[in-house]
């Protein structure tokens, strides 16, 4: 636990090792991003564009803005980026001024969104009463439990390390039915200094409007003048974080394994399939797994063609089945009991030579290197706090380490909201306030060796 809390990285830009590297094939994505968004990008479009920009150094940036090769689009980005950036936490006379300049860029849709960040309700610098509201009883009693065991652990730690620790108070949202009503009766002297939830996404979407009470959502938050802050463990950043690692470690043509008859899959496939058209990846063959071997067996011999291919190494002077050479890697969503048997399958069929790439559904957050010997080579994108866990003394749970970083990162949110260049090194990844109210997470990644995963770096 020593090292798990409170490691807040600040200073130039420059000197944090999370961000001191921006490879031409960084930049070479940057740009193509740029140019999907078109006239009118969707918010969500922007936000993301948004984020990779802000990722890069900012020696990066003003290099970038001086570059007699962009384009009018790259060039408008790269301006705007630049003069929020070094606008020093006051950024309002650097976007009118870049408005004027600018008045017909795309990028103009993206300003109402930087006006409302830079107006977020005050965090104080010293808490000292910490509200949280969480299901503690009911249908999501198990999550919000391990929240509220992650924020005490965090709170305990910092008391252990003699800092001053805010009152904790709690809150049931079981009985909550209308978030705005109950902030309204958060009032008085023992009114919350900062309040940490909702969890449940029913409530946290109803979060549409400016409040006076600082909130740390912990799901997505409604569309609207909301000018809190929202840390969330939704998957899209996960998957963008994996398919960026697709990308730069040169491939552009998958084959995507997801199984058969399983809801849970269905929003991720989506999300998997737009990402990948931004960034230029082409899901060259998709497929559908069964969960029975011989029928897994059966189906990656067909979409691999091993099958037709095998039955020709079989002629005199051919050793080798033949694989389709459409595709150089593949894209794998998989439960742990699911991906030891695709992968080792795959090798069967000939296909060893393919890099996997995974969603983090493949890690049980267990070292168990019996198991997942089979693993080996896979790669995918986990939080910190599960890739640390290799004897199993402390909780791999997600939503423990959610709520570790929720009570802890709430301390770093006035100099992040000021504009500070820098991260919070969090235990569900690095925390980066880059525009609007999301916190982005980046993410470890990690290679299976030996049965266990291995930390490579951090993602892209």
């Amino acid at each position: 636990m020593k090292r798990v809390l409170q490691k807040l990285l600040w200073g130039l830009l420059l000197l944090l090792p999370g961000w001191v590297v921006a490879t031409e094939a960084d930049v070479a994505l940057l740009r193509q991003q740029l140019g999907s968004l078109g006239e009118r990008p969707s918010v969500q479009a922007l936000e993301r564009t948004w984020q990779s920009l802000q990722q890069l150094p900012t020696a990066k940036l003003v290099a970038l803005s001086r570059h007699e090769s962009n384009n009018y689009y790259e060039q408008g980005w790269f301006e705007l980026a630049r003069d929020v950036r070094v606008a020093s936490g006051q950024p309002q006379p650097q976007l009118e001024a870049w408005r004027q300049r600018w008045f017909h860029h795309p990028a103009m849709h993206w300003l109402p969104h930087l006006q409302t960040s830079a107006a977020t309700a005050s965090v104080p610098v010293e808490a000292r009463r910490l509200g949280v509201l969480l299901p503690l009883t009911g249908e999501f009693a198990e999550q919000g439990q391990e929240v509220l065991a992650g924020v005490r652990a965090a709170l305990e730690q910092d008391r252990q390390r003699g800092f001053a620790t805010p009152r904790l108070q709690v809150y049931d949202s079981a009985t909550v039915e209308s978030l705005p009503a109950f902030l309204n009766t958060l009032v008085g002297q023992e009114a919350p200094d900062i309040l940490v939830g909702p969890l449940r996404a029913d409530l946290s979407r109803q979060l549409m409007l400016a409040y006076r009470l600082p909130i740390l959502a912990l799901n997505r938050v409604g569309q609207g003048a909301f000018n809190g802050y929202q840390l969330d463990l939704a998957s899209d950043q996960e998957l963008r974080q994996l398919l960026d690692r697709v990308w730069q470690d040169g491939h552009r043509r998958v084959l995507l394994l997801a199984p058969e008859q399983e809801r849970w899959v269905e929003p991720l496939l989506q999300e998997l399939e737009r990402l990948g058209r931004e960034r230029g990846l082409v899901i060259q063959a998709r497929m559908r797994y069964s969960a029975a071997p011989a029928r897994l067996r059966e189906q990656l011999g067909r979409v691999l063609s091993a099958a037709a291919s095998r039955q020709r190494a079989e002629e005199p002077g051919q050793h080798e089945p033949l694989l389709r050479q459409d595709i150089d890697a593949v894209l794998l969503i998989a439960r742990p009991e699911e991906a030891r048997q695709v992968k080792p399958i795959l090798d069967y069929q000939g296909a060893s030579g393919w890099p996997v790439y995974a969603g983090s559904y493949l890690f049980s957050g267990r070292i168990d290197p019996v198991s997942d010997r089979d693993l080996d080579g896979v790669v995918f994108c986990d939080m910190p706090w599960r890739l640390r866990q290799s004897s199993g003394q402390m909780p791999s749970s997600r939503f423990f380490a959610l709520g570790l970083d929720a009570g802890s990162v709430y301390r770093a949110l006035p100099t992040m909201s000021a504009g500070t260049p820098g991260y919070f090194e969090g235990e569900t990844g690095q925390l980066r306030l880059t525009g609007g109210p999301r916190l982005q997470r980046t993410l470890w990644c990690a290679r299976f060796a030996g049965g266990k995963p291995r930390v490579v770096r951090a993602a892209p």
